[in-house]
């Protein structure tokens, strides 16, 4: 029988299991912009009445934090903070509206679960910011 050293055999598989971690982290991961315009027009937030996810559509003279907020907002009183319709439509506000927009997204969500939604609107938040 051939000796051999335990120690190592147990760190080539924690090293293939870091490097399986890594290679599957960096193919998930965007970097910069993925080819969206920079600048000009804003962007809508819009639900399918069928429970899909949000997705952002171009429209002339939207407020996209307004938009966001308001979707956000929405949204909070149909599904839970871990669902994919809330990653969904963070990451397109995000994508869309910069630190912003998912600033934005959050603060709606944030503002249907507060002890009073009924003063919450995008305006006020706006003020506060």
């Amino acid at each position: 029988m051939r000796n051999f050293n335990i120690e190592a055999v147990f760190g080539g598989i924690l090293a293939l299991v870091v490097l399986s971690v890594a290679i599957y982290a960096a193919a998930n991961t965007t970097f910069g912009n993925n080819g969206g315009s920079s600048g000009g027009g804003s962007t809508t937030v819009t639900t399918v009445s069928s429970g899909a996810a949000p997705t952002l559509t171009a429209t002339g003279g939207q407020d996209l934090i307004c938009q966001c907020y308001d979707e956000a907002f929405q949204l909070a009183g149909k599904t839970q903070v871990l669902s994919p319709e809330y990653r969904t439509g963070f990451e397109q506000c995000r994508a869309r509206g910069g630190v912003d927009g998912g600033d934005a997204w959050t603060a709606g969500w944030n503002a249907r679960l507060s002890a009073k939604p009924y003063e919450a609107s995008c305006r006020a938040y706006k003020r506060r910011r």
